[in-house]
């Protein structure tokens, strides 16, 4: 398995030396939302099972939690409010249970996670974004949505029931509202990527067809906090989909939570990240972020084609 995951792949680090790496001194849950998915299994269901597998004996204080957003075969949970309300029950159980939080949100649900993060700031104190979508344009993330909703509804009418059973799915409703419903949470939600206040790890596949170039710059430039960049090369979109082919990218997931060892070799090139200078952040009378004219702007015209050039040069 490490000849696979290892060959012809350097991995980049854009560190801060601000971030370190610790062993949690108290309970600690690392809670997981997923991205789209379209079987009843969790987009984190294969981390969790590496990480009882290889540290679970010697990690007693730290935990890793599935949170479900919604349902793939319960049409009536297709609703982004409920996403947030899901997620942010679960926040609320570990926080009474005093536990120490670090968030994870993938694909659409990282603009979820970083509101979250806003709203529980003392309690969630690390923030994990992987393949962080930002952009609904220039990703060609509309037209894909229809064309697979389509391709699905025909799949559905042609095999019927068997098509989730495939899929491993009680049944095939819903999946339209779904997409629309994601849709929704993320326009809704972007917009807190700038109001993100922790240390926060970013993870991105170069192969990436929906986290796009443009859609990176836009959320590493958004984070004012500290915060690190993992690029894999080739990896794309399903980059937590398997052990087999992103073992290397759970390590270093729970390295950054729990500071768990490295099994897996990986050749690694580690890349001191450039301190950017910053106006000075301005806050309102609700401790809200008051946006420069520049990020207005963006907000106003966020998949301009004039910055992607000069924004793939930071990339």
């Amino acid at each position: 398995m490490e000849d696979n995951l290892t060959k012809n792949l350097q991995v980049i680090k854009e560190t801060d030396p601000e971030i370190t790496f610790k062993k949690p001194s108290k309970k600690t849950a690392l809670l997981c939302t997923n991205g789209f998915q379209n079987s009843d299994t969790h987009d984190s269901a294969q981390m969790l099972e590496y990480f009882n597998a290889n540290f679970g004996k010697d990690y007693p204080e730290c935990e890793i939690v599935p949170v479900h957003l919604y349902a793939p075969s319960d049409p009536k949970t297709h609703h982004s409010h409920l996403f947030e309300k899901n997620l942010e029950n679960t926040i609320k159980k570990y926080i009474a249970e005093g536990y120490d939080i670090i968030l994870m949100g993938y694909s659409f649900s990282g603009a979820l996670c970083c509101k979250m993060q806003h709203k529980y700031k003392k309690a969630i104190r690390r923030m994990i974004l992987v393949a962080p979508v930002y952009d609904t344009i220039l990703n060609n993330m509309i037209p894909n949505y229809i064309g697979y909703a389509w391709k699905f509804h025909k799949l559905n009418k042609k095999y019927g029931a068997r098509v989730a059973k495939t899929m491993g799915r009680n049944t095939t409703k819903g999946m339209v509202s779904l997409l629309l419903s994601i849709f929704s949470s993320l326009l809704s939600n972007r917009k807190y990527f700038r109001l993100v206040s922790c240390d926060t790890l970013i993870i991105w596949g170069t192969d990436d067809k929906l986290c796009t170039i443009h859609s990176m710059s836009k959320v590493n430039k958004k984070i004012h906090s500290h915060h690190i960049l993992y690029k894999y090369p080739h990896m794309t979109h399903g980059i937590l989909k398997t052990i087999k082919d992103n073992g290397i990218v759970f390590e270093d997931i729970l390295h950054y939570s729990f500071d768990t060892p490295f099994i897996l070799e990986k050749n690694t090139q580690n890349v001191v990240k450039k301190q950017e200078v910053k106006s000075t952040v301005k806050y309102d009378s609700d401790g809200e972020v008051i946006p420069s004219f520049n990020e207005i702007f963006t907000d106003i015209d966020p998949d301009g084609d004039k910055e992607t050039s000069r924004e793939q040069e930071g990339l």
